[in-house]
């Protein structure tokens, strides 16, 4: 059995899909030994308080872990972590270092900017440009610094070849940026430059995680959707 944090979140829901042999973990953790534990679970990075409370969470999964260790954790950073920009200072980015430092045996992978079908509240780019190239809305703006856009899927089977590697972090990205601006451009769509806080540019620091490939390319999966 497999337990996954973050379960209701847009990259836990989506390891629960492709891992049949998961289970979800919720805010009070059973008193039960996991074979493994996948910590996707995360506080939305605007909200410093909410950071702040994420702690608690972590202290409790670090508790149970001394009590009832799985054979192998498998924890979510951010490319953040190893960008460069104002994101280096933020309270999320300082957490998922703590993270590092809070469970230095497991397998920490770091993914770039994720992205799936559906638009999500203040984020999610991809789904919106499409929208857009359909003529079903008007982007508000675009952004000029370099993303490296990688699929949920792609993201979720990572997080599944992780539960193989040996200790360390590993990176999960295309290997590709783009600027949302000049991924709109290539599909004649337009609109005015957001002042985008915090600032953030993909540095490549980190092996892929081993056994593992992105399947999904993010100009393909637009052109199969427009």
């Amino acid at each position: 059995m497999i337990g996954v944090t973050g379960a209701s979140g847009h990259l836990g829901a989506e390891i629960l899909r492709v891992l049949p042999s998961s289970v979800p973990i919720g805010r009070d953790i059973p008193d039960v030994r996991y074979e493994a534990i996948i910590h996707a679970a995360a506080p939305n990075f605007r909200d410093d308080g909410a950071v702040i409370r994420f702690r608690d969470f972590n202290r409790a999964l670090e508790e149970h872990l001394d009590r009832r260790p799985p054979d192998c954790l498998v924890v979510t950073g951010s490319w953040w972590q190893h960008a460069e920009g104002s994101c280096r200072d933020l309270l999320y980015t300082r957490l998922k270092d703590e993270q590092v430092r809070t469970f230095p045996w497991a397998v920490h992978v770091l993914p770039y900017s994720i992205y799936g079908d559906e638009p999500r509240p203040g984020r999610g780019f991809v789904p919106q440009l499409i929208r857009a190239i359909r003529g079903e809305v008007v982007l508000a703006g675009l952004s000029d610094q370099p993303r490296d856009f990688i699929h949920v899927t792609d993201v979720a089977l990572a997080h599944i070849r992780a539960l193989d590697a040996p200790r360390g972090a590993y990176s999960v990205g295309t290997g590709v940026a783009f600027t949302p601006e000049d991924l709109a451009g290539s599909f004649g769509v337009s609109g005015p430059l957001l002042d985008e806080h915090p600032v953030a540019y993909p540095r490549y620091l980190c092996d892929p995680v081993p056994g593992w490939t992105p399947l999904v390319d993010v100009l393909g999966h637009i052109r199969a959707r427009i």
